[in-house]
């Protein structure tokens, strides 16, 4: 069978576990990794040589477009330049694997999702929650209809955020593109993302212990669904505390609370019962499912299966965000769908 030819952008922390889940299956083959700063290079030949492949070093994004032997890229670089690299790829057919933000404005959010249904590839933005073991039979749960009709869903995203780069608005973006679009995706996807959000307001809370923050750390929201059911939704990258992700799902017969869980099958009295498989209670990379993500990935790619994170379905999500952030700096609720 022909592999599949691979290229990571950005060999920092996160493109290890890529890298990982990349050399773990065996469809694959990582030819090239692009590199975006000097240091980047002795890095790309660090996972080479933990993980035992060769590829070329590139040094830029239009080398790799050219290569006819690189069928799908992931892109590991920080906030702001996931973007233009992922339009480039897009344009160059090549599948696109991107990380978590998609993109830090509304107009580059529906240029994407217009330009992956013109292209035709399979893409994916990287929410890898939807993929612990925990999470994923919470979701089947729901999906049994043990819980009956989900009429309120909340997370919470609370993890001091430390780095030069993730504090500033130019590379970061935002509280929720930083980090608490995680929440806005777990939201969207438990209440149903066949019901789409109508109306969203938020308030945001201004550094007060942390003066490297050139924006809002702290934001809450709350959506109202065309089901009518309510979505909550809180960010905090200043919170002096460990890292938690809160998720409540409530439904007409039972209710999801971490990874726990009840319903009216239960009796009451034995309270709620637990899912002792991996939750997302730790903010370290190595801890998370990349590599069961990567190759939900490549089934797509190999398949020609959208993603259920394809940009086009994740647009949805990128649009609640970005309207949240217009509520909570214009000081008003703001409808759904957005006009730009």
């Amino acid at each position: 069978m022909k592999k599949l030819g691979v290229a990571i952008i950005g060999p920092g922390w996160v493109a290890g576990e890529h890298v990982r889940g990349y050399c773990g299956d065996a469809r694959t083959e990582i030819r090239a990794i692009v590199g975006m700063v000097p240091e980047d290079k002795p890095r790309a030949q660090q996972y080479m040589a933990k993980h035992g492949f060769q590829a070329e070093y590139l040094e830029s994004v239009e080398q790799l477009c050219r290569r006819k032997d690189i069928d799908a890229v992931s892109i590991c670089t920080i906030n702001f330049l996931h973007y233009e690299q992922a339009l480039a790829c897009i344009k160059a057919g090549k599948h696109v694997f991107v990380e978590k933000p998609l993109c830090l404005t509304q107009k580059e959010n529906r240029t994407l999702a217009d330009a992956a249904k013109r292209a035709g590839v399979q893409t994916h933005v990287g929410h890898v929650g939807r993929f612990y073991p925990a999470i994923v039979g919470l979701k089947n749960f729901r999906d049994s209809g043990a819980i009956g009709e989900v009429f309120y869903a909340e997370s919470d995203y609370w993890h001091e955020i430390l780095g030069a780069w993730k504090v500033k608005r130019r590379t970061s973006g935002s509280a929720l593109l930083m980090g608490g679009c995680h929440s806005v995706d777990m939201v969207r996807w438990m209440i149903g993302e066949e019901h789409e959000a109508v109306e969203v307001s938020a308030m945001s809370v201004a550094p007060r212990w942390r003066k490297d923050f050139d924006f809002d750390p702290t934001l809450s929201l709350m959506a109202k669904f065309s089901n009518g059911a309510v979505g909550r939704v809180s960010c905090s990258l200043e919170c002096n505390m460990p890292y938690v992700f809160h998720l409540q799902v409530n439904g007409t017969k039972g209710t999801i609370r971490n990874n726990g869980f009840y319903s009216d099958m239960f009796p009451k009295s034995q309270g709620f019962m637990h899912v002792t498989s991996t939750y997302l209670d730790d903010w370290n990379v190595a801890h998370h499912p990349f590599p069961e993500e990567v190759r939900y990935f490549v089934d797509c790619v190999a398949n020609g299966t959208e993603s259920m994170l394809s940009i086009p379905r994740a647009f949805k999500t990128y649009e609640l965000v970005f309207a949240a952030e217009l509520a909570a700096s214009k000081g008003r609720i703001v409808k759904l769908p957005l006009k730009a």
